[in-house]
């Protein structure tokens, strides 16, 4: 049974993680509240979290158990942060770090007993070193730990004495400045700075700022459904929150379907009760139109005078291949003249590669809707609309649209297309973007094949075997 996130109240704590780790909840305001307003229940689902495998999860909760932890402040949650710091202990998130040290005194012991832990590995213990330096708790536990690092390593360890600031280490400190030569000046420096930090101020644990978790998340998340398989996905069109219906029907659109998932996605988009779900379920069966039911049902609901604007829109781009039907067209043409269905019919338009649609797409680049302005990038890619690139360049400077932008910049760019082309039409596109970090290097290699799919020729980055 599916947990709906707008009645999560409803459910235990300890199926709410269970949910959210399988990938069947998003982490969002309303899940945080349900767990937040519940503590006791909370941490007890907590503690039996951390103490299970969690090899086979979808989503990887770890830094939501942490964040939860700190923001009810139990301290019987501080093994979780523990686990999620010995996870690698070389590389600590800046959360997980500021979660540990909002436990101040509290989170001594702990990291005392991981640091004996790991001692065996002195650069796995360095971080939990410095956490201790930085917990702003004078420990004599905590001198002596420090104090035996600067001996084995007088650089690192007379920086975590700086930070730990606490002058009964100036003999030592001034022990070791005595012993060095000459050719020591930057340890020299290093260590005049740790002495220059002391205060003769005692140092205490120091709170900080309270913590908003909710600043952290946003207020609804739909499920990670596409870290979900195909099976998972066809049982979610069953939940019973129509928003998480559409969006994973929306997960279906460019996939593969098997006779299953058709059948199933066709009958959400004749008899679900919501129209955002039956809009979804039409354009998630793009690509099935040459069974005939599946075109005879998208044409029946086409054809009928009484169906809502959005789910005519929906159907619309559901029968984009079959632009070829002049009724087909002006469907598109009608909702274009609508301003709320206007974005979807730019989408009708481009999936259709129908060339009377070629002059739609510029015009709409400025526009004031951001899904009208994205359909528009798409549009003026997949036509190759040269006149329009120099605006698709001034779009990678727009954290929205940057990804759109590449990848319709990729599609238009004026080049001579051959697979012999490829590499340097990457490098290319690459220097006009000013840099592409690894996952646009991959959508542009995507968007590179697909113009050579367009044409008629093989990929040449994601060549098949």
């Amino acid at each position: 049974m599916f947990l709906d996130p707008d009645k999560l109240y409803e459910a235990a704590p300890a199926q709410i993680l269970e949910e959210a780790a399988a990938g069947r909840l998003g982490v969002d305001h309303r899940l945080l509240r349900a767990l937040i307003e519940r503590p006791g229940e909370t941490m007890q689902a907590i503690d039996g979290w951390r103490r299970r495998d969690h090899d086979g999860d979808a989503v990887d909760l770890e830094l939501e158990i942490v964040a939860l932890v700190r923001a009810l402040h139990a301290p019987d949650g501080i093994p979780s942060i523990i686990d999620a710091i010995r996870v690698a202990p070389d590389d600590i998130p800046d959360e997980v770090v500021e979660a540990i040290h909002s436990f101040g005194e509290l989170a001594v012991d702990p990291l005392l007993h991981l640091y004996l832990e790991l001692n065996g590995k002195r650069e796995d213990s360095e971080e939990i070193a410095f956490l201790l330096a930085s917990l702003g708790v004078r420990d004599p536990r905590i001198l002596g730990l420090l104090l035996e690092r600067l001996e084995h390593d007088p650089d690192h360890g007379s920086f975590l004495l700086g930070i730990y600031g606490d002058p009964v280490a100036r003999p030592e400190l001034e022990k070791v400045l005595s012993s060095l030569n000459p050719e020591q000046s930057a340890l020299r420096s290093d260590i005049e700075r740790a002495l220059e930090s002391f205060s003769d101020q005692s140092q205490t644990s120091h709170p900080g700022e309270a913590y908003d978790i909710y600043a952290e998340y946003p207020e609804t998340a739909d499920p990670p459904v596409e870290l979900l398989s195909d099976g998972e996905r066809l049982e979610m069109l069953d939940h019973p929150n129509p928003a998480v219906r559409a969006e994973v029907a929306r997960s279906f659109m460019n996939s593969d379907l098997d006779p299953v998932a058709v059948k199933k996605l066709l009958a959400r988009a004749q008899n679900d009760s919501d129209i955002s779900v039956r809009a979804a379920s039409w354009i998630a069966l793009t690509h099935e139109t040459e069974q005939a039911d599946v075109l005879e049902a998208m044409l029946s609901g086409l054809r009928n005078p009484t169906i809502s604007p959005e789910e005519r829109a929906g159907i619309t781009v559901g029968l984009s291949l079959e632009a070829d039907r002049n009724e087909v067209r002006k469907a598109m043409e009608d909702l274009y003249a609508l301003p709320e269905t206007r974005a979807r019919a730019l989408e009708a338009m481009w999936r259709s590669l129908h060339p009377s649609f070629r002059d739609y797409f510029e015009q709409h680049l400025y526009d004031t809707d951001i899904e009208i302005r994205r359909s528009a990038i798409w549009g003026v890619g997949y036509f190759s609309v040269r006149s329009a690139v120099g605006r698709l360049r001034e779009l990678f400077e727009d954290e929205e649209l940057r990804a759109d932008a590449l990848f319709a910049y990729a599609l238009a760019i004026p080049a001579d297309i051959s697979r012999s082309r490829m590499k340097g039409l990457l490098a290319r596109i690459e220097k006009d973007a000013d840099a592409l970090s690894e996952s646009e290097v991959e959508l542009v290699k995507i968007a590179l094949d697909e113009r050579l799919a367009i044409i008629g020729k093989h990929p040449y980055f994601n060549a098949p075997d």
